[in-house]
């Protein structure tokens, strides 16, 4: 019973049996009942033709003792014999059966006995006596037929009885037959249709991603198994899903994480490299970071760059406006009222390899603290704003370095060029105040006033050029654009074109040594339109490796072999600007004519 329990295969195979082995009892039964009633009609018939054989006989005897003769005789006797012949047939043998308790088996054998013992040799007699036979056989024929009519309603009714258990086995086979096809169909519906039916709607309601459907069929039987093999793939799948779910979750608030940190770091640059107040651009910077981190308030402390006095603080939460406060009209940090503040605070120092800036303090709830992707973010928030502070400090600096470099640019041109003038005039004047004490010849009074003329004409030619050079702007980005700019002043001067090549790579001089390499190309020019009566003018700036070099030539008159203008005042200042710049300067007369002015300097970026 176990294997019925744990297989429907084996249901379904013992019902297949169950209904072949009816089938089977059914035709064996036919066959068995078919081969018991074999005989019995022609037994019947047999029995039956007995009783007209007596009555033949009784016929045949009365006819002969009426009228005596051989023939009547000899066809009465015939007539016996046949009836005697009959009874003991095999047939009847066959059809009466071997109990010696069987009603059938006694009436037959009582005939046969009353026959034998009676009958027959009652009628023997009568034949032998003719006419004083008598007729007692006569009644005992009539007594004797009715047994032989019981007989035959015996055999009808055993043949009857064999029929009608051959119609009971063919109805119990048939009623048994369709009693097992309705198990076998309702154990097929039960534990077949209806599972099966789940089964596949399970399948179809995971194939669209829904897993909360379970199999409520129980069974030990394979259809059982899938069911829980079923429920136990889907609960395993739910659980998977639930995971992988979680871990997505997971993986998209780590996304939402790090993309509002990223968006923060982008504001972050964005407010801190703005030209505001440090106030107006640190408060949105820091709420933001009170939103996507479990800090707050807020407070930054900016003391003087490398010292402890502090001269500015920010918080995030004020309940009144800071005194140092600069826009009125502002209220970023100014809350309705104090939230409770936690219990430990985060303490950060602003402040860069070379600086101190002050520090940053970050309240936080012990029982929610931030981990440490957060506290990298407040670490990367607070680096950039000690890199702007940093940056603006530089700035500055650089800003007072530029104003003081061009303060000394402005002293050293009045005195490299002007002050000497003027002190040059100064002497003169003493000079002429001696000559005109001591009553000289009005040959060297006026020699002297010359000179005072001269001086005085060159100083205001200098001033000129100073108030040229200190107007002088670079408008433009980059030297060429301001050298050309010079040459198309030069060129009008000259009343000719000037020959000009720029190459230099893209931003390889500091603005500073722009400034004195335009200046040198303005003073050599200048000499040029005043002292070389030249015709011919190129001013070519080249770049070999890291070294500059800067060529004004002209084909004018040159320079004096016994090198005078060593001691003239463009010169000077052109050679200064050369020591300023690094380099030096070289004056060349050229073969064919003319001057060569030639400046080469190593740039300090380059350095």
């Amino acid at each position: 019973m176990k294997i019925f329990k744990h297989s429907i295969i084996a249901r379904l195979g013992a019902s297949m049996f169950a209904i072949s082995l009816m089938a089977l009892i059914s035709m064996i039964g036919s066959v068995i009942v078919a081969e018991s009633t074999q005989g019995d009609a022609a037994g019947i018939n047999l029995a039956g033709s007995l009783r007209m054989l007596s009555f033949r006989i009784v016929s045949e005897t009365q006819q002969y003792q009426s009228r005596p003769s051989l023939g009547m005789r000899a066809q009465a006797e015939e007539t016996i014999k046949e009836f005697g012949k009959r009874i003991n047939s095999p047939v009847m043998a066959e059809v009466i059966p071997e109990t010696r308790d069987h009603q059938l088996y006694s009436q037959y054998k009582n005939i046969v006995l009353e026959w034998e013992q009676h009958l027959a040799p009652s009628l023997q007699l009568a034949l032998q006596k003719g006419s004083d036979g008598g007729d007692d056989y006569i009644h005992n024929i009539e007594a004797f037929v009715p047994r032989i009519d019981k007989m035959v309603q015996l055999l009808e009714r055993s043949t009857e009885s064999k029929i009608k258990l051959l119609s009971l086995v063919q109805g119990i086979s048939l009623f048994m037959t369709i009693l097992i096809i309705f198990i076998a169909m309702l154990d097929i519906r039960n534990n077949v249709v209806v599972p099966l039916r789940q089964l596949v709607d399970m399948a179809r309601q995971v194939s669209r991603g829904k897993l909360t459907s379970r199999s409520t069929y129980q069974s030990q039987d394979e259809l059982g198994v899938l069911g829980r093999s079923f429920n136990d793939m889907a609960e395993e799948l739910s659980k998977m899903y639930s995971h992988l779910e979680n871990r997505v979750n997971q993986k998209t608030a780590q996304l939402r994480q790090s993309n509002e940190s990223l968006q923060l770091l982008y504001e972050t640059s964005r407010q801190f490299t703005r030209k505001d107040d440090i106030c107006r651009r640190m408060i949105p910077v820091l709420k933001q970071l009170e939103s996507i981190t479990p800090v707050g308030p807020i407070q930054i402390t900016l003391n003087e760059p490398n010292k402890k006095q502090h001269y500015r603080q920010i918080s995030t939460q004020s309940l009144e406006r800071p005194l140092d406060c600069s826009d009125q009209s502002c209220e970023n940090c100014i809350v309705p009222q104090m939230i409770e503040a936690p219990q430990q605070t985060l303490a950060l120092p602003i402040q860069t390899d070379e600086t101190y800036f002050g520090e940053f303090n970050a309240q936080f709830n012990p029982a929610n603290r931030p981990n440490q992707d957060q506290l990298k973010l407040i670490e990367t928030v607070v680096e950039n704003l000690s890199t702007a502070l940093s940056l603006e400090l530089k700035a500055q600096q650089k800003e007072k370095m530029s104003l003081i470099e061009e303060r000394t640019v402005i002293a050293r041109e009045l005195h490299d060029s002007l002050a000497q003038s003027l002190s040059y005039l100064k002497m003169q004047v003493t000079r002429l105040q001696i000559l005109r004490e001591k009553d000289k010849p009005e040959e060297q009074i006026n020699e002297v006033i010359l000179e005072l003329r001269e001086g005085l004409n060159n100083a205001y030619r200098q001033l000129r050029e100073l108030l040229t050079t200190f107007r002088l702007k670079l408008d433009k980005p980059g030297l060429e654009p301001a050298l050309e700019a010079t040459i198309a002043e030069f060129s009008d001067r000259l009343g000719f074109a000037i020959h000009f090549n720029y190459d230099i790579r893209h931003q390889s001089l500091s603005p500073n040594e722009e400034i004195h390499v335009l200046q040198l190309v303005r003073e050599a020019l200048a000499n040029i339109v005043k002292h070389a009566q030249a015709s011919d003018v190129a001013v070519l700036l080249t770049q070999k490796k890291d070294i500059i070099e800067v060529l004004i030539e002209d084909n004018g008159i040159g320079i004096p072999d016994n090198h005078e203008v060593k001691n003239h005042y463009g010169v000077i200042i052109m050679r200064d600007r050369a020591s300023t710049l690094g380099g030096t300067l070289n004056l060349n007369n050229q073969a064919e004519g003319g001057l060569q002015v030639k400046v080469t300097f190593k740039p300090k970026q380059q350095n």
